[in-house]
């Protein structure tokens, strides 16, 4: 039953990150069930995770001593991460706006991250904000991309066509239909924002708008692929952090992502593209 509870609170194991799947998510399955009756939302959590990842940024900002709490606080706020989304499956209650809120507190929480070592740099009397850009735009990159394939593999498997283009149009249906008020003036905004990064999406992959691929077929050869593209998710990418910064050595961080996280990219994407020739030879 527990076995069961918890599957059901994945997005699908074949495309959770590794470190997810077998660390991350099993706390955070716990705490969940802990909290399950309590009066708490998955939105309420989706914060409180941003505000551990914010605590993070702050101890990374001061001196070597303070690495290691932000090693600790980034790994909460990873797990709350994690909690969110289980929480919601589990209840039900996912809605468009809660994703958009957890996509935002993420990306906050990450800008801040990566602000709080540069300033931590520069504090040591080291300026590497050159260093610390780079790695942050590599690890933008990565997380869009790993984004992308995570969510094609799911819609192609559940049967859903051309994904993300369905879904801009539902986030814009969802738009239009928002009444006038101060709440809804956010909420609106923070569609919009979502909605652009799926436009941004849909321009690299538009190519490929009007094929459909056999689910079966998809699966068989993306499955090793989409393992692949989860070692450039945000987890694995927070997870070498962690170890680095409890190392004292956050620099090899920026290093590991600008230089092996991005050759891991272009692995992958000469490796994708080789799987949708073959796909398309197939149709």
């Amino acid at each position: 039953m527990i076995v069961e509870e918890f599957k059901q609170s994945l997005k699908m194991p074949e495309v959770e990150e590794l470190l997810d799947l077998f660390f991350y998510r099993p706390i955070a399955f716990l705490f969940v069930k802990a909290v399950y009756r309590w009066r708490i939302t998955p939105n309420q959590i989706t914060i409180v995770s941003g505000l551990f990842g914010l605590l993070a940024a702050w101890c990374f900002s001061r001196s070597t001593s303070f690495l290691a709490w932000g090693a600790l606080f980034y790994a909460v706020a990873n797990i709350l991460d994690c909690s969110d989304g289980q929480l919601a499956r589990l209840q039900g209650s996912g809605t468009q706006f809660g994703r958009i809120i957890d996509g935002m507190t993420d990306y906050v929480a990450t800008i801040a991250i990566f602000i709080g070592l540069g300033i931590g740099f520069s504090g040591s009397g080291e300026s590497r904000w050159l260093l610390v850009i780079l790695a942050g735009i590599s690890s933008a990159v990565h997380a869009f991309f790993f984004d992308r394939h995570q969510s094609e593999f799911m819609s192609v498997l559940r049967g859903e066509h051309h994904p993300p283009f369905r879904e801009r149009e539902q986030y814009e249906d969802h738009i239009r239909g928002v009444t006038v008020s101060r709440r809804s003036v956010l909420t609106a905004s923070l569609l919009r924002l979502y909605v652009a990064y799926l436009k941004i999406q849909e321009q690299v992959y538009q190519t490929r708008r009007e094929r459909s691929f056999d689910p079966d077929s998809y699966r068989k050869r993306n499955l090793r692929m989409i393992r692949f593209w989860s070692f450039l998710g945000p987890t694995t990418n927070r997870s070498l952090l962690i170890v680095c910064a409890l190392s004292s050595r956050p620099d090899v961080y920026l290093w590991l992502i600008i230089l092996a996280g991005n050759l891991w990219l272009i692995i992958c994407l000469l490796y994708q593209r080789r799987i949708y020739g073959e796909l398309l030879q197939e149709a």
